[in-house]
């Protein structure tokens, strides 16, 4: 058994020095990204910042930085994409919404907005405003709450109205707040958005090459992705229109 402890401490060992490494690669290959963006090599700077994302790290300012090479580069498809992975880090930055909202407006016919119903633009809106590990730590903090004031409520029977009320209120924030948890854990984990990377994706009524197209969709469209097959991936576009396009013209977020 001592044999067996002694040799996981020094994998153990081993596996955060290997770690430390590679957090120390991925800040130095961030740093000579900046530098050749500087420089206006946005090639390189591109290759940099996806080194980076190799070894496992990511960021909002990485995506970001990785979305203005991108542009610079005139991918506009990827660099959409990487502006979107970094809203999801830092959903309220000004300089990332104002280039995200300038490269869409660039989208060939524009981007086209989901139809939705005034309470649920609202719920999106507000959804905007979190991140995952954002509204995580807001759930955690609102149960334990919760659990300290139903626990008030078994000790304290002279407050027992207003805690009862209390309670109540924050068991309606929370599940309110679960609610967007859900809904960025759906779009972040389980990954049922996607970008156009093509300059043009014809989508089709069936995953086919020889099936008539339906409708095209343009590079840097943003699209929900609703079931997949090899080679091909069923899509909503923002509008409801469904068709199959081919897996290499998008790229998840």
């Amino acid at each position: 058994m001592r044999i067996i402890i002694f040799i996981l401490a020094v994998l153990l060992t081993f596996a955060g020095q290997a770690r430390s490494e590679e957090a120390a690669r991925a800040g130095s290959l961030f740093f000579q990204g900046n530098a050749s963006y500087g420089e206006e090599d946005y090639e390189g700077a591109i290759s940099d910042y996806e080194e980076a994302l190799s070894l496992g790290f990511e960021s909002g300012p990485l995506y970001y930085n990785l979305g203005n090479a991108y542009f610079k580069a005139g991918s506009l498809g990827k660099a959409i994409l990487n502006y979107l992975r970094a809203g999801r880090l830092m959903p309220n930055d000004t300089d990332l919404k104002a280039n995200l909202g300038y490269a869409q407006s660039l989208i060939k016919g524009g981007a086209i907005q989901p139809e939705r119903k005034r309470p649920a633009r609202v719920f999106f809106k507000l959804a905007g405003f979190f991140s995952l590990d954002g509204i995580t730590l807001l759930c955690a903090i609102l149960y334990f709450v919760l659990c300290g004031l139903i626990i008030s409520l078994i000790l304290l029977e002279n407050a027992r109205k207003i805690l009862i009320y209390s309670s109540a209120a924050i068991l309606v924030i929370l599940i309110f707040f679960t609610s967007i948890f859900i809904a960025q854990y759906d779009k972040v984990l389980v990954q049922k958005e996607a970008v156009v990377i093509a300059e043009y994706s014809d989508a089709k009524f069936e995953p086919f090459d020889a099936v008539t197209t339906f409708f095209i969709l343009y590079e840097g469209e943003h699209i929900a992705i609703i079931t997949s097959r090899e080679g091909w991936v069923k899509v909503r576009r923002g509008d409801g229109r469904q068709g199959w396009v081919k897996t290499e013209d998008i790229e998840r977020l």
